[in-house]
């Protein structure tokens, strides 16, 4: 069963702002994007993330919580670590962020892909950023470039990338 990452970064690798996109809400692409992937899937993110979505499940999906308190919401698990919320996926798997959890997925060997969304803008306010990624592992598998149109207003890449060590 696949396990993966999911990211929005943009060209300095910039994930967030204040808890929120860089880009905020410009890029309805990107969203439906990860929703289409998502769907029907486990996904598995930070408290923090879990707090920036306003502290509810994700719809139409197992929703994995890295805490060291539960959340109390209903249909939310909690786990204490990675280790252990990936021992609670039953399915397709998918890491959300943030930024501490996806820099611990990049050095656990089961997470053999990563769906990037590569964003054609630079945010200097951005305060959480995505790890570099060691090109030594990671191999760029496909490529779709969109540009900027009247709905989105960067240009902007979907990025396959897959573990090759």
């Amino acid at each position: 069963m696949e396990k993966a990452i999911i990211v929005a970064y943009d060209t300095n690798r910039a994930i967030g702002q204040g808890g929120d996109l860089p880009w905020r809400r410009s890029l309805p692409a990107d969203l439906a994007h990860f929703k289409r992937l998502t769907k029907g899937s486990d996904v598995i993110m930070g408290r923090k993330t879990f707090e920036s979505i306003g502290c509810r499940p994700l719809p139409e999906r197992e929703n994995i919580v890295i805490s060291s308190r539960p959340t109390g919401v209903k249909g939310v698990l909690t786990a204490v670590n990675l280790e252990s919320a990936l021992a609670l996926a039953r399915y397709k798997t998918f890491i959300i962020g943030g930024a501490r959890v996806y820099g611990e997925a990049l050095n656990t060997p089961e997470i053999d892909t990563i769906y990037a969304t590569e964003v054609d803008a630079s945010f200097p306010d951005a305060d959480t950023f995505f790890p570099e990624l060691d090109m030594t592992a990671w191999q760029e598998v496909s490529r779709v470039h969109h540009p900027a149109d009247t709905e989105n207003k960067y240009d902007f890449d979907f990025v396959t990338y897959r573990r090759i060590i």
